[in-house]
């Protein structure tokens, strides 16, 4: 999704242009997976004894893989993706994904445990990934709604899967820990309701055709539905909410060619 939110920023950025610089697009799709793939593998080295709780089917509780390969992967993932950032990107994206991974470190040693600012970053962080592709050819404008709107329905995401795994956190003072499920559903619904408030500008500002809210408006009732099930069912909640984000990416698609 993260190499799919690139390339779809890319071509919101710069039209049908794209075809003229794709080896400039592939490389910004490339640093994202990279970071992104680094992030989840220092999450994994990070959650190891949580993941014997709350999810023992993942490769590194399962003993599927060593942490010292993860460790490997983790650290080659990073720095390829500052490698090829900065001398096929430029400056600006090169500092971008550099911070990004400065952040993702942060999550997972630091902030992390401090519940709501740690969902809040995560929760940029995906945002960042789909303006990404028009940071690398300094033109985004246009995904800064994609952006709030991704930044928003994350950080109920990630609060979703706080709820999910309230077992096993045993170290982590998380939202759903300190508020209670009820109040964690209340929260994730008030952050998609704003999304979907927001999700109606590109039309309204004229950036997108009628053709973008025919794609988008189902996007927001999945995404208001996936809400609804954060106490009742936080893991049906999650898929619901993968299968909007993954609706809401095909409606700038939509909106950008019609």
């Amino acid at each position: 999704m993260g190499i799919i939110a690139t390339l779809l920023s890319v071509f919101i950025a710069i039209g049908y242009s794209i075809s003229l610089h794709y080896e400039k697009a592939i490389i910004a799709a490339l640093c994202v997976f990279l970071v992104t793939s680094g992030g989840n593998i220092l999450n994994d080295l990070y959650d190891i004894d949580t993941d014997r709780v709350n999810h023992p089917e993942r490769p590194l509780p399962s003993g599927e893989i060593r942490t010292g390969s993860a460790r490997v992967a983790f650290l080659l993932s990073y720095f390829i993706a500052i490698g090829i950032g900065f001398p096929f990107l430029g400056i600006i994206p090169g500092i971008t994904v550099i911070g990004a991974e400065i952040l993702l470190f942060l999550y997972e040693t630091r902030l992390k445990r401090t519940g709501l600012a740690g969902n809040s970053v995560i929760g940029l962080l995906v945002g960042l990934i789909f303006i990404f592709g028009g940071i690398a050819f300094n033109s985004f404008y246009k995904m800064i709604i994609l952006f709030v709107m991704a930044a928003l329905t994350n950080i109920g995401r990630e609060i979703t899967k706080d709820v999910q795994d309230m077992e096993g956190d045993k170290d982590r003072e998380t939202f759903p820990k300190k508020h209670g499920v009820e109040d964690s559903m209340y929260l994730t619904v008030s952050l998609v309701v704003i999304a979907v408030a927001v999700s109606f500008l590109p039309y309204i500002f004229h950036i997108f055709s009628f053709y973008y809210l025919v794609v988008v408006v189902p996007a927001d009732a999945i995404f208001l539905y996936s809400s609804l099930l954060v106490k009742s069912g936080p893991k049906r909640s999650q898929k619901y909410s993968k299968y909007a984000m993954i609706l809401g990416l095909l409606s700038f698609m939509v909106g950008e060619i019609a």
